[in-house]
């Protein structure tokens, strides 16, 4: 059992449903124009997208399409992308997203839209923390005690019955979920999650999105906060407060990555800024002065945190982009483990939203702590994005927008970017069944030495080492990477576009470096399929001479009757005799036994890439399941289906509050 109070919860999976939730007339598809600052995690094989700002951009039977509108996701759900996937970047990627109802949306109050918060979990499971919901007087706001968490596997000791569902978890004393623009980051290998700093109200109370609320319900105060998740006993998670030293300045959306260094692993913040445009109801800085004094140190001085000792330290870098923020970064190790690089791409200063936005990336390598620009396209900058590494040589880029441009709102050219690590180059397209191992790029290994698969000789950073002796010692330590689990290669399953007919799955393409198909199955399926031949010529020689052997009276077949006119046709053609019409029996009333008929089992939507359903239709469907949760989880009941509601009045996400 779970736990000492007998509850129920349900599943509620969403079909995938896409767009709006009103249609226009005329209008025959849409696809995702921008989605900025959603929370994402990554269970297993499967990335889950939650909250933000998300615009449409409506598509019409004469080939036009409309202006962005958004709904503020009143249909309540998180959508989902499996790995399994292949696309193009250009691609109507709405075709290809699944959905997850949470029961919450316009429907109540448990599960509003979350405009920068974050979604904090390890392999198995995700908790809703931290966020800017839209102000409403429909219902009363959530309570800043708990938040809405989602069990997807089980993990530890075993629960029979177990199967997903959401649930209510409270965040126990002294933790609030009234916070947001924090960084946010997890290390499933340690079943262990954070959310550092951010903005909070002058209260500390609710907040609100910008322009939703009032002055003490909008998120200006920095947080001087470290949030930690502990995730080691299912059902018993427990959320914990460190307040920052003094030394470790709080800010507005840096970038939070755990790297596998030490004996638990390490926190590094990178960027973030003070006094961010995004925060104001203006939308301009209230202090751009002190923002610029002080927010490029974010990325000169990186912090740390070693998660086994609990202490934070600093270290100065070479080289780097300056101020910037609400970018996104992953990691990649190097095969020997000599050096570990972080990818940070896109984001601006925090500043001045009227201004193109970064296409850069960069690469952060540790030890040596040197920056490295390693490519520039200027295709098209973005902010507010989230990235993730399906294999070890790519990162995605998913959603983000671009700079505005007046009181239109800009689209993305590509919802989702794909960057192969390893070339430094961006893709046209993902593909499952094509990836590698990570190597060092060449612009990095150059200046830290070693090569593609390793060696790095810079061990230390340049010119003066380690700003402490301690944190030296840490990256002395090496990190047991066989905690980590890997759930890749996915298997290839390309979907139906059903959002614009004129684009359709992405065809595979051969492996260049470790997907496909085993090198043992195609022998091992031609000698079954050489058996399987084999096996129906000696049956049809068997016949043959049958009907020789029958045909010249040298067998008999005493006792044989045929009682049907198929049976007879089999009698003839052996003997070579005209068929014989059956002898009329009594008619008898078909009988149908448990064993005639066996349901086909099912798999949950949101695990395997399936075909979504046609856009706009809604159908959430739920397992009741008894479950015990420990004392202070609350459980709600999720619908079984949402009503379409009208969309709220169309506005620009970046120049005026919505």
């Amino acid at each position: 059992m779970f736990g000492p109070g007998l509850l129920v919860a349900v599943v509620a999976l969403a079909s995938p449903v896409f767009g709006q939730t009103a249609w226009q007339p005329n209008q025959v598809n849409t696809r995702i124009c921008q989605w900025l600052q959603f929370g994402a995690a990554v269970l297993r094989d499967t990335v889950y997208l939650n909250g933000g700002d998300l615009w449409w951009e409506p598509g019409f039977a004469d080939g036009s399409t409309g202006p962005a509108v958004t709904d503020n996701n009143r249909l309540g759900v998180i959508y989902t992308l499996n790995f399994s996937t292949p696309f193009n970047t250009t691609q109507n990627i709405s075709a290809i997203l699944g959905t997850l109802a949470t029961g919450g949306g316009d429907a109540n109050n448990r599960a509003p839209n979350y405009v920068d918060g974050a979604l904090l979990g390890n392999d198995n499971e995700f908790f809703v923390y931290g966020g800017l919901p839209q102000k409403s007087d429909a219902f009363t706001p959530p309570p800043g005690h708990s938040v809405l968490a989602y069990n997807k596997y089980q993990y530890g000791a075993p629960k029979p019955g177990f199967t997903s569902y959401f649930y209510n978890k409270d965040l126990g004393p002294n933790v609030t979920r009234y916070v947001a623009y924090g960084g946010a980051a997890s290390a499933p290998s340690e079943n262990l999650a954070w959310y550092f700093s951010g903005l909070r109200s002058p209260s500390g109370g609710e907040i609100y999105y910008p322009g939703t609320g009032n002055a003490t319900t909008t998120a200006s105060n920095v947080s001087s906060t470290l949030i930690t998740l502990d995730m080691a006993t299912q059902l018993q998670e427990t959320f914990t407060n460190d307040t920052l030293p003094q030394a470790i300045p709080g800010r507005a959306d840096p970038e939070l990555v755990w790297v596998p260094v030490g004996s638990k692993g390490i926190l590094v913040v990178l960027g973030g800024v003070v006094y961010p445009d995004f925060s104001e109801r203006s939308q301009t800085s209230a202090n751009q002065t002190a923002s610029e004094l002080q927010s490029p140190s974010f990325m000169s001085t990186i912090d740390i945190y070693d998660v086994a000792s609990r202490k934070w330290y600093t270290q100065k870098t070479t080289g780097g982009p300056g101020q910037r923020t609400r970018g996104c970064a992953v990691v990649a190790r190097a095969q020997d483990g000599s050096s570990f690089n972080i990818y940070y791409y896109g984001g601006y200063d925090g500043l001045h939203q009227d201004q193109p936005f970064s296409d850069e990336v960069w690469v952060l390598s540790l030890p040596s702590f040197t920056w490295v620009l390693l490519a520039n396209s200027t295709v098209e900058g973005r902010a507010g994005h989230k990235c993730v590494a399906p294999y070890p040589d790519q990162m995605m880029v998913i959603g983000g927008y671009p700079h505005p441009q007046g009181l239109v709102t800009s689209c993305l050219t590509e919802t989702i970017r794909v960057f192969n690590l390893s070339a430094g180059t961006w893709l046209d397209r993902y593909d499952p069944a094509i990836y590698s191992n990570y190597t060092v790029p060449s612009a990095v290994h150059e200046k830290i030495g070693g090569s593609g698969t390793g060696g790095a000789t810079a061990t230390t950073p340049s010119p003066s080492g380690f700003d402490s002796t301690e944190l030296a010692k840490v990256f002395a330590t090496p990190y047991p990477v066989t905690k980590i689990a890997t759930y890749y290669p996915y298997p290839s399953v390309g979907p139906v576009n059903n959002t614009n007919p004129n684009v359709g799955p992405t065809p595979s393409a051969p492996s260049s470096g470790g997907g496909g198909l085993p090198s043992y199955l195609p022998p091992v399926l031609g000698v079954v399929l050489g058996l399987v031949f084999f096996t129906m010529v000696a049956v049809l020689i068997l016949l043959w001479r049958r009907r020789r052997l029958l045909r010249a009276g040298t067998a008999s077949e005493v006792g044989t009757e045929y009682t049907t006119p198929s049976r007879a046709f089999i009698k003839w053609w052996l003997r070579g005799q005209p068929a014989q019409p059956a002898q009329p029996s009594e008619a008898k009333a078909p009988t149908v036994t448990s064993s005639d008929y066996t349901p086909a089992s099912s798999a949950e939507p949101d695990t395997l890439a399936v075909a979504p359903r046609p856009i706009a239709e809604m159908m959430d469907t739920g397992v009741p399941l008894p479950v015990e949760l420990p004392a202070g989880n609350q459980i709600f009941l999720l619908p079984l289906s949402e009503s379409h509601l009208p969309p709220k009045p169309p506005s620009s996400p970046c120049s005026s509050p919505r």
